[in-house]
Parts: C-alpha cells; structure tokens; sequence
C-alpha cells in the first residue's frame, strides 16, 4: 500500500469510521491516537438506526448488532419505597420495520466495545491505529500540511516532522488539530446539570440491560444502567445536593457505595469494583465556527460537543465521518470537483446546530432544577398510568426524530432534483416523518432480486461507489454520461418493475423491483416518467434527474470534468 497522504487525529469513533470508510476505498491514511492504551468506557452507548445502516454499508453492521442489545427499559423507583417500582416505560417509540426502513430500533453497545469491532475492520483491510502519537504543530502550504507528531514509547519521546494532503481532526473537545488552525470553538459550558459517573461491578441486582431511577434533578438522583455484560453497570449521581467533593477525593468503591445509598436507599445493592471510568462530567456544549480551513477538516467532539441526552453525540460524529470520508477518497484519487470538500461543511454545520437545539432542550428536561420543579409539579397531576407521558416530560424518550433516519441535506450545492428547480430554501436538517423523498435526503432501502436470487439495494450500496437507480427506462444520452464518468466510481442499476421491459447494455445491472417496493420507497409511481436517482457513496440521495442533462449537472458537482 502507498504512503498515507491523509493523516486522521484521533481513534475515537469518527476517527475510526472515516479511516474504515477509505480503506474500503483504497486509501491508505495514518490513524493516530495519543493515548497509549485504548479506552475502557460506556461512554456512549446508544446507537441509533442510521448509525446501524451506515455500518452495513461499511460491512460491520452484523458485527455490532451481535454484541449489542436492545434499548433500556426506564425504572422509576418510589420515592417511599425504593424497592418499589412505579412506573416501567420503553424510552424509544416503537415502529415497525419497513422495506425502507429496516433499522427502526435503538441498540445499546458501551463505546470500547462498539470500536474494538471497528478496530478489527480496519486491521482487516491493512490499517492500524498509532497509540501514543500526538499532533503537536500543523502549518499549511499549498497543497500539502507539514505536522509535527511526538510519539511516546519505553519513557521516551521521538519527535517527528511528516507531510500530507489532508489532516482530518478527531481529537475530541480538546482538539490540537482545531486549535492549531485557529478555529473558535463557540459556546459554554454548563454548571448545573453536573454528573458523576462511573463504570463498575455491581452485585446483589440481576442484569436487565435496563435503566433504574431514584430520586429527581431538583434534589439528588441516581440512575443504574446495566451495559447488558454481566453484572457491569454504569452510575450516574445528578443534582444539586450529591456530594461531588468527597466523590471527586476519594475515588473509591466506598465512597460511591455510601453515596449510593445515601441516594437510593438501597443498602442490598454493593458495588464491588471500578472497571474503566470514573469522574465528574459537565455539559459542555459548543460548536466550532468552521468544520474547514484549506486541506484540514474536523469532525466529531473536535466540531461540536454537546450533552449526552438524545443519543445524538456518537451517531452525529459517525454521521460526520461517513459524509467526509467518501469525498476525501474521490480527491485522494484526483477526481473530485472543486466544490465536494468544501459540501462537508455546508451539509453537516445545519445538522449539528440543529443537534445542539435538541440535546439541549432535553438537558433543560432532565438538569434544569427549575425545569424540573414544573415538571415534577406537571407529574404530580397526572394519572396513574401515564407511564410514557412521564418518560418523555423526564427527557429520557427518543422519538423517530433522534432515530437520525429524516436527516437531510436539500439544500446542499452539490445535490439536485430537477422535479423541485426552485430547490431547498429552509433547512429542516432532522425532517419530518413521512415527507416527500427529495435529494439530499437518506436513500431508502428496497428488497429487489439479481440475478434471480433475493437481496436488498442497501446490499448493493456502498461507500467506495455512487449507485444509479434508473427508473422508467433510461433517457437518450443517460448511459453515455455515466459511460464517461471515472471508472469505477459509478454502478448502474436498471430497476425492472413487474411487466416492464428494460433494454439495456452489458454495463447496466438488471434488478428485478418484484413488489414495487423500489419504486415506492423513491416516491414514483406508474405515471412517472423514466427518472434517474443517484444514491451518494454515503447512502444520500445526490440526485433526481429527469434529464441526461440533469444528471450530467449533478455529476459535474462531483467530478472534476475530464
């Protein structure tokens, strides 16, 4: 394999996924972590539907959800009796899966887990992650940035001057790659609402893989969540009145057990032991004012951090990762149009900000102490079993929204849709249920047949290709311009709806759309005339041309013309 020109900082999960992402393509990069050990933590564990769909395409899907579990169930104790429970509700909506939406439900998998699965695909295709590597100094010059890295190892620092073509930043909140190209990092961070939180052994509770609540934000809490291995549980302690300053000194099994059951009153539960993490946490919620400077780019908690509630924190960074990674990998191969790097910032700034507006506001649920006051006043009125009203007036509820599956892109420049000349003017970045399928919006999935065998177009998707659905036939001129994009990067699916006759070349696969799935999941109909659909490497709908033109138009967004 060819020396790295791309250099990720930061093993973390965006760091991970954009490495897989273009090793899947071919290219080879550098992945450094400065940590010398990989972390041992739950820190977050919900993974929502479009992380698990941008993991099948990624070919770890099967992989995670093997190890991973359902989503908690949410306990809430008596407050006169905190063996008793009064209230048992499921924190998710419940859908049912559809031939579009396959994934409809919220797994559980602790972070270290989830990205030893990662690990394992990368060192597959030939990578590895660089422990103990730091960035210490970046400086751009034309088209190359020259880094400076130490590296510790056996007590001793080597440092090292090295050259790229592009740096991705996925070194967290602290960032030495957004911090060394001078990007401000907007924002504060939040005194109330202050966690403590610990990975641990617990005995003398059975393993549920659920979610167990005492107490409430405007006095003390403390909630019990099983990680679904054994009997390893998270702790979380909220509320004004924890006692953070002993917690903090003392950093003991003790010292959690008695304020424990101080807090819960639960004397029969016993921690045993501290496995991974412990340690106070802050809602720091912040964006940076550019995820661009040149040939650098940040994605993940180097762009944006935010609270944990929602489950959105992990899924955005992946999100981050999967939109940059393809683009990266058609510049690396010198294909890409002037404009597709620069459509990473421009797609993903809306999501984000539209992201810190949700986690923030459920923050506000669960921490606001006079938030809480309302709320807790609100609950007292209400009857007895109101269970999934409570669970969402608590901000612990995830409806389909924070499922990530109506995240859209409509009003990027580099995506087009000849039914809508006009385009997107606002930006609804999360969607709405059930609208309409435009491009920029999430590809649906189908099940279809090739060859005469069963299989899905979510199987023929894929990060190192855009794949072209055409529908209804294809216009004069359609198969010439996808003829003469760059090989390679382009499959071609000709959809066969039940009676229709479809000429086409040796270069067009032939799918059979037996149950109209296909061509209902993309909005068409019967009446519709032939239509071309170009579905993104990130399973993002670039395009929906009516006309060679149209689709010659977007494709020139893409690649640079020959």
């Amino acid at each position: 394999m060819p020396s790295p020109q791309i250099l990720i900082v930061g093993a973390g999960p965006s760091g991970l996924v954009l490495a897989l992402t273009l090793l899947k393509n071919g290219v080879p990069v550098r992945l450094i972590e400065k940590d010398a050990q990989f972390h041992r933590g739950e820190r977050g564990p919900g993974i929502m539907p479009r992380t698990l769909e941008i993991e099948h395409f990624l070919g770890v899907g099967d992989d995670v959800k093997a190890i991973a579990k359902r989503g908690p169930i949410f306990h809430v104790h008596d407050p006169k009796d905190p063996h008793k429970i009064i209230k048992s509700v499921k924190i998710t909506e419940e859908l049912d899966p559809s031939p579009a939406f396959p994934e409809i439900r919220l797994l559980t998998l602790g972070q270290w887990r989830h990205q030893a699965v990662l690990h394992k695909a990368i060192e597959a295709l030939g990578g590895k992650v660089e422990l103990g590597t730091a960035l210490t100094a970046l400086q751009q010059d034309g088209d190359k940035i020259i880094v400076q890295l130490t590296k510790s190892a056996d007590e001793q620092t080597v440092t090292e001057e090295a050259e790229f073509a592009y740096v991705v930043g996925a070194d967290g909140g602290h960032s030495a790659v957004r911090k060394s190209l001078g990007i401000n990092f907007v924002g504060q961070t939040r005194e109330e609402g202050i966690m403590f939180i610990v990975d641990c052994v617990v005995e003398g509770i059975d393993g549920t893989n659920d979610l167990l609540l005492w107490g409430d934000a405007t006095d003390v809490f403390g909630t019990l969540r099983h990680t679904g291995f054994g009997q390893e549980f998270q702790i979380i302690f909220s509320g004004p009145n924890v006692d953070y300053a002993t917690l903090e000194a003392e950093r003991s099994p003790e010292a959690l057990q008695n304020e424990f059951r101080r807090i819960t009153g639960r004397s029969d539960i016993i921690v045993k032991e501290i496995t991974n993490w412990q340690g106070e946490w802050r809602a720091n919620i912040r964006m940076a004012e550019k995820f661009q400077v040149g040939r650098a780019f940040i994605i993940g908690d180097a762009a944006h951090t935010h609270s944990p509630t929602g489950g959105q924190g992990m899924n955005s960074s992946i999100q981050d990762a999967f939109n940059l990674g393809w683009k990266l990998a058609v510049a690396s191969k010198g294909h890409a149009s002037p404009g597709l790097l620069a459509s990473y910032e421009v797609e993903r700034m809306p999501v984000i900000s539209t992201m810190l507006q949700i986690t923030t506001e459920l923050f506000e649920r669960i921490f606001n102490v006079e938030t809480q006051r309302k709320l807790a006043a609100a609950r007292a009125a209400a009857e007895a079993g109101a269970g999934a009203a409570m669970a969402r007036e608590q901000g612990w509820f995830r409806d389909r929204k924070l499922f990530q599956l109506d995240i859209n892109y409509r009003w990027s420049a580099v995506v087009l849709d000849e039914r809508f000349p006009g385009g997107e003017s606002t930006r609804v970045a999360y969607g709405e249920p059930d609208q309409d399928v435009r491009a920029g919006d999430r590809a649906p999935d189908a099940p279809v047949r090739l060859d005469g065998a069963a299989t899905r177009l979510f199987d023929i998707f894929g990060p190192m290709h855009h794949t072209v659905l055409l529908f209804g036939g294809a216009e004069t001129g359609v198969l010439d311009i996808l003829h003469a994009l760059p090989p390679g990067f382009v499959k071609v699916l000709a959809i066969q709806a039940p009676g229709e006759a479809f000429a086409h070349n040796g270069d067009v696969i032939l799918v059979e759309d037996s149950d109209v799935h296909a061509r209902k999941g993309y909005g068409l109909n019967e009446q519709s005339g032939p239509i071309a659909v170009a579905v993104r490497p990130d399973g993002m709908i670039g395009a929906f041309a009516t006309s060679a033109k149209g689709l010659e138009q977007y494709f020139s967004f893409v690649f640079v013309r020959a």
